[in-house]
């Protein structure tokens, strides 16, 4: 009896364990990564290559298909992912600005309400126009959460694209 206790015990502390480590990262809300993929519009296509996955691209006159583009983009995909708690039923806003040099690419705000998860992460898409010849920095910012609730509330990456003879 006293064996069937303590294994039931064990069990126990041991799910609790496993339920806590699960949620490891995952008390607060956090904008969690930032992902830029090329997008071809001859094909309509979205390249498989994360251009801010930390490794060097080849971002030479990307609009006329130069570098390691292959084929002419002038707009990249972007994709943030956010990681909570939960995603069911959340105030909160996410906005994403894009901006090449002196100018706003896009400058965009959703509603987190609209994405309803009730798991911990969610992966929201962009589409920014008019890229491929100048440093792209990407800034994506979690806008009306109590601070008590955010981790990480900001996340900017830079896509370096160039052009030139």
């Amino acid at each position: 009896m006293k064996a069937t206790a303590k294994f039931l015990a064990l069990l126990v502390l041991l799910g609790a364990f496993v339920a806590g480590s699960s949620q490891a990262g995952y008390e607060k809300y956090s904008v969690a990564a930032i992902h830029a993929h090329l997008y071809f519009h001859s094909t309509g296509e979205i390249s498989p290559t994360d251009l801010l996955d930390g490794k060097q691209h080849a971002l030479w006159n990307t609009i006329i298909g130069g570098g390691e583009a292959g084929k002419p983009s002038g707009a990249i995909w972007v994709l943030v992912d956010l990681t909570g708690p939960t995603f069911a039923n959340i105030d909160g806003k996410l906005t994403l600005k894009a901006i090449e040099g002196e100018k706003t690419l896009l400058s965009q705000t959703v509603s987190l309400g609209i994405w309803f998860k009730e798991g911990q992460k969610v992966v929201l898409p962009f589409l920014v126009y008019d890229t491929g010849c100048e440093k792209l920095e990407i800034t994506a910012t979690l806008e009306d959460l109590p601070a008590t609730m955010v981790e990480r509330a900001l996340l900017k990456k830079v896509v370096p694209f160039e052009c030139g003879e």
